[in-house]
């Protein structure tokens, strides 16, 4: 049987994955307020990136698949919204490195479409592109709900320890107050 578009397109995608992570790092050095070398700081987090461009391609080649449902996938969208927190990225950052990524994806496909000379229905390439934005709008919504908790968190240790250090202040300021009522009040 002759392969579909997306199965064609998604074995580009596999094959080049790599040089499709490299181009996504390179857009990103200058996106993340981190040095080149922190954008991903680890080796296993750096290898993982061609490994997530292949489950978005294995994504776009299936008919009836469901991204969510990938447990590496939505891992490592959670692992990198970690990642970013701590990094002090912002969600405006989170959600154009995720556009940076939709857009090379689709721009690959134009690519891809033109050397393999093929010339599809245009249902099929909207098909192609639809499913890269559904597979970006996940890892996207993942990332940022990560992102968020963490945030969150932060925000609520923070509201903690600033209620400990105001109840601190409150007593030790107390002490000496009471004690000049009661000398005021014997002086009287």
């Amino acid at each position: 049987t002759p392969e579909s578009f997306e199965e064609a397109i998604a074995a580009q995608i596999v094959s080049r994955r790599q040089a499709l992570a490299t181009r996504w790092l390179e857009r990103l050095v200058d996106l993340i307020p981190v040095p080149a070398g922190q954008v991903f700081p680890t080796d296993a987090l750096l290898d993982h990136i061609p490994n997530l461009i292949e489950e978005v391609a294995k994504f776009i080649a299936v008919e009836e698949s469901e991204i969510a449902a990938n447990t590496f996938v939505v891992a490592k969208a959670r692992e990198l919204g970690g990642l970013r927190h701590e990094q002090h990225a912002s969600v405006h950052q989170l959600l154009r490195e995720y556009e940076l990524l939709r857009s090379i994806l689709e721009a690959f496909v134009g690519e891809q479409a033109e050397q393999l000379g093929l010339q599809p229905p245009l249902a099929d390439v909207l098909r192609c592109v639809r499913k890269i934005n559904q597979a970006v709008a996940i890892l996207t919504q993942t990332t940022v709900d990560t992102f968020v908790e963490r945030y969150t968190a932060t925000i609520d240790d923070h509201t903690r320890r600033l209620e400990q250090f105001n109840q601190m202040v409150s007593h030790e300021l107390r002490q000496p107050l009471g004690a000049l009522q009661t000398a005021a009040t014997l002086l009287r």
